[in-house]
């Protein structure tokens, strides 16, 4: 010691820090003086680095002093745990848990053998007694990276063999073992042997065991797994169960009607299974917050326990409802900075309505929420002493109508006399003044400081500050009403990244990941960016998982790596699905009945297989086909979204081939291909081009019209089309709208120049828009327009070409595909090259969250031609179908996970009436060209109509 130091060396020479950051780190430097404490504070800083597992010094004599030697031993982080051989369950995520082992972190040989223990328990819990694991580590020494690898021979899964049951129970042991649902068999069918285990299964049987005991009033039955008995010897369990029945326990209530479903949902004793005074009392709580509810605003409840035999506890909640009140209104006062709509729409209490609430709904505990609610809403906004009351007044004329009238007292608003940062660049500071919201001029409250600390933390842990903290202080401002605030910031040394590392890629391409990722070496370590860039690589839809960490997170330095550990997804999935179709549909056919269609259950069935991530790219490649009475279909598809690296741009190609008959008239068949670039402008605008050729032939022996009509109509089309559609939703939720609106255009070019036998425009356009108003109610409306005008080519539209409407999604006074040109000898649907819909529905809650009602009015219909677009209601003769139908109706609509399912019941004011032929399609076309048409009902000529009333079964809303 005391010598001076000439240089200073590391030992490996490649070392896990820049050298450049080494020497900013030390203590010491060439010329300096060693000491013990100099060696000490290096050593300590090194450490606190935590890159380094193990530092030690020496000293090499050197003339004038001394070389200082450093010898390292770096640490290895983990990057990658990859698991092979499972036998599901448990699944490679829940090994991957059970281990423990998180990306980032420090690695240690005594880690992975913990690792391997709790993987083993995960295993043997699900009957994988047998299982032996292998591992190995790759270490990487350019990045100090640990890959461990979990090599699984999961041998046979153990099965049950039987079950020993000690305690006390009344029932058999036979019955017992039945409600496990451990031996083989179906719900009334055993068979013998047992089953496999899996820990599902030895969960789900205790629990069915405990449900069977507490089924007679035993609520505090107890089941409890002691050991699960394994014999090496036959790879079977025994499971050793000790079982208590408990007393018996009868809850009931007197006074007032409760059911005993209800009971068993409000009485916390059933879920808690124990009986304690808290969840009596909170019973008691339940109940009267339910009979409020229902308008008995007056209830009282109390329970009475007693013991009327030894085994038996007998649970009375003694309810006394009082009469039955109605909330007809809620009146606020005093109140200017808010006016009433903002308040009421924070507040629980609801008066009486019509459909849900036809009580109202209120509670002393629900009124004092909202009057709380309120408070907190003024308090936030600087009305420190803001005073809110109630008055409950009753109607003098029938006292059980109640109005609620609450009393705001505003007082003084305390606005923010200046703000004073400290901390941070000058930059920060400009551009933190600029987003917060206590400065000076605004609303002083603890919420804004609050949100404020929630900002100021977030900016700066975005821009590589981990360790920043936030304080701040207040005093009285200048002027009286004025609060005067101080923000300290403390940022902390800032963190960069020194590279980003990607790994768990198989087959994926590492540029398109890279491409997703948005980090780049040296920038600052923004945890909002990694966020962002794991979103985008899970946009991408071919990873099961993605983890993101930090190397080394507790570690000194001043830069680190970013990890990102990508699982990718089974790369094959099929999708299988049975379904049925009833209502007025197609059936295109060699028959002539019911040109108005008739009530038809179509059975389908829909098999898909898909392909993710084709040749690492992240394409799909996809087959989806289906199969019913009323269609053939089957669509490939190649999507590539994504594309070119731009998020909002997909392109995807697809070949369809399309055998149906859902349009009454004729049954087509359809071979076509389209090429489609789709792009998303922002989040409610969306925009496709598209080119797409496809030929339509049409089954003559299904062509139910006229003989002078075949020729122009039967022919196989040949069609190419250029086209485009622009979205612009706003919409806030696609599935079921309550607010917001939803726009269309579509638009198409049939050309010779791509190909097509026939030239023709079209054009679609729709506007629908969703208004909620008082709080329970949307009214939605949705108008529809199309075109298409010929322009060359075949003397008329084709018929596959031309418009088809009506039904469940279009104009519910119609059987679907009915509206619109009849053929004036058959009665059978001939399309049009017009349409105009216009829908209103009324939107309304009938029976809790789920289920909802629907008053509609439809209007529209499809014409044969622009020119002959008539908002007329009156039918000329039974040739005219030109006009407007009305139909008006109400529906159900049934709230599930994919949507709601709706039943529509229509009737149609207006319907079209029609001559329909009476005969057979032979002698239809046997009938000469040029004889006149039907001019009144005659032996030939039926007079028909469409029905008035129509029924609609279908999946998700209207628009």
């Amino acid at each position: 010691m005391g010598q001076t130091i000439t240089r200073i060396d590391f030992s490996p020479a490649d070392q896990p820090l820049p050298r450049e950051e080494l020497d900013r780190l030390l203590p010491m430097h060439p010329g300096d003086t060693v000491t013990a404490g100099g060696v000490r504070e290096a050593i300590e800083k090194l450490y606190l680095t935590g890159r380094f597992a193990d530092v030690a010094v020496e000293a090499e004599p050197a003339a004038g002093g001394v070389i200082l030697i450093f010898n390292t031993e770096p640490t290895y982080f983990i990057s990658r745990v990859s698991i092979r051989g499972e036998n599901e369950p448990p699944n490679r995520n829940q090994l991957t848990t059970a281990s423990q082992l998180d990306l980032g972190m420090p690695f240690r040989e005594d880690a992975v053998e913990a690792a391997m223990a709790r993987m083993q328990e995960r295993l043997k819990a699900n009957g994988l007694f047998q299982t032996t694991i292998r591992y190995h580590v790759d270490l990487v020494d350019s990045t100090e990276e640990a890959s461990i690898y979990f090599d699984l021979d999961a041998g046979t899964r153990a099965k049950f063999d039987d079950i020993q049951m000690m305690g006390e129970f009344v029932q058999s042991k036979d019955s017992l073992v039945k409600k496990t649902g451990w031996r083989r068999g179906l719900r009334y069918v055993p068979l013998p042997g047992w089953k496999q285990v899996t820990d599902n299964r030895i969960q789900s049987g205790l629990e069915n065991l405990r449900r069977a005991l507490q089924k007679d009033d035993r609520l505090q039955a107890r089941v409890t797994l002691d050991d699960l008995g394994y014999d090496a010897a036959t790879n079977r369990i025994t499971p050793q169960l000790t079982i208590s029945s408990g007393p018996v326990i009868e809850v009931r209530a007197t006074g007032g009607k409760v059911s005993q479903g209800r009971l068993r949902q409000l009485i916390p004793v059933f879920q808690e299974r124990t009986v304690d005074r808290g969840l009596l009392l909170e019973g008691e709580a339940n109940l009267i917050d339910y009979f409020r509810s229902q308008g008995y605003f007056d209830t009282t409840v109390k329970h009475v326990q007693t013991q009327p035999a030894p085994d038996r506890t007998l649970i009375e909640y003694q309810i006394e409802r009082g009469e039955q009140h109605k909330l007809r209104g809620i009146s606020i006062a005093g109140n200017t900075y808010f006016d009433n709509a903002t308040l009421r729409e924070r507040m629980y209490i609801q008066p009486a309505t019509l459909l849900r609430f036809r009580s109202g709904r209120y509670s002393p505990r629900l009124l004092e929420q909202d009057l709380e609610t309120i408070r907190a809403l003024y308090r936030s906004n600087g009305f420190r002493k803001v005073e809110v009351t109630s008055k409950v007044v009753e109607n003098p004329l029938r006292h059980t109508d109640i109005t609620v009238n609450i009393q705001i007292v505003e007082g003084p608003q305390w606005i923010v006399g200046s703000l004073e940062l400290a901390g941070g660049s000058r930059e920060d500071l400009r551009y933190l003044r600029s987003i917060l919201r206590s400065t000076e001029g605004q609303p002083f409250s603890e919420a804004n400081i609050a949100a404020d600390r929630d900002t100021i933390l977030a900016y700066f842990y975005n821009n590589g500050y981990p360790d920043a903290g936030f304080n701040w202080t207040q005093s009285d401002g200048a002027d009286e009403g004025t609060v005067d605030v101080a923000y300290s910031l403390q940022t902390g040394a800032q963190q960069y990244i020194r590279g980003v590392l990607v790994r768990g890629l198989e087959t994926t391409d590492p540029a398109l990941v890279l491409d997703r990722i948005r980090l780049r070496d040296g920038d600052a370590l923004s945890q909002s960016q990694i966020g962002e860039s794991q979103q985008r690589l899970y946009d991408l839809g071919i990873f099961a998982r993605v983890q993101t960490a930090v190397q080394n997170p507790e570690g000194e330095e001043e830069s680190k790596y970013v990890l990102f550990y990508a699982d990718e997804a089974r790369k094959y999935s099929f999708n299988f699905g049975i379904g049925a179709q009833l209502a007025r549909i197609g059936g295109g056919g060699n028959t002539l009945n019911s040109p108005a269609g008739s009530t038809t259950f179509a059975p389908r069935v829909s098999l898909g297989l898909s392909r993710i991530n084709f040749m690492g790219l992240g394409h799909t490649i996809s087959l989806q086909t289906l199969a019913s009475t009323q269609q053939r279909r089957a669509l490939l598809n190649y999507l590539a979204p994504q594309f070119k690296g731009h998020e909002g741009l997909a392109l995807s190609v697809s070949a369809l081939f399309n055998d149906s008959r859902d349009v009454r008239t004729f049954a087509a068949r359809r071979w076509e291909g389209s090429v489609q670039l789709s792009r998303r402008f922002s989040k409610a605008n969306t925009g496709q081009f598209r080119f797409t050729f496809r030929r339509v032939t049409l089954d003559e022996s299904t062509l139910n019209i006229s003989r002078e009509l075949v020729p122009l109509l039967s022919q196989p089309v040949r069609v190419g089309l250029v086209g485009g559609t622009f979205f612009r939703d706003r919409r806030d939720d696609p599935v079921d709208s309550k607010r917001g609106t939803y726009n269309s255009v579509d638009l198409a070019l049939a050309s010779k120049a791509f190909g097509s036998q026939t030239s023709f425009s079209r054009m679609v356009l729709r506007n629908s828009t969703y208004h909620p108003f008082r709080r329970e109610l949307v009214l939605a409306r949705s108008v529809q327009f199309g075109y298409i005008q010929r322009l060359g080519g075949l003397a008329q539209i084709p018929l596959a070409e031309r418009f088809f409407a009506g039904g469940a999604s279009s104009q519910r006074a119609f059987p679907d595909n009915q509206a619109g040109p009849r053929d004036l000898r058959s009665g059978f649907p001939v399309g049009g090259t017009a349409l105009f819909f216009h829908s209103t529905e009324l939107r309304f809650p009938l029976i809790g969250d789920n289920l909802g009602g629907v008053l509609f009015h439809d209007m529209g219909n499809v014409y044969s031609d622009i020119s002959n677009l008539s908002f007329r209601v009156r039918q000329r003769n039974l040739q005219d179908f030109d006009y407007m139908v009305h139909g008006a109706g109400m529906g159900v609509r049934y709230r599930t996970p994919v949507g709601p399912i709706r039943i529509d019941l229509s009737y149609g004011a207006n319907s079209p009436r029609f001559f329909g032929f009476n005969g057979t399609l032979t002698e239809l076309l046997a009938i000469p060209p040029g004889t006149p048409l039907c001019q009144e009902a005659s032996a030939q000529c039926t007079n028909q109509r469409i029905s008035r009333f129509q029924f609609h079964f279908s999946l998700g809303q209207t628009f």
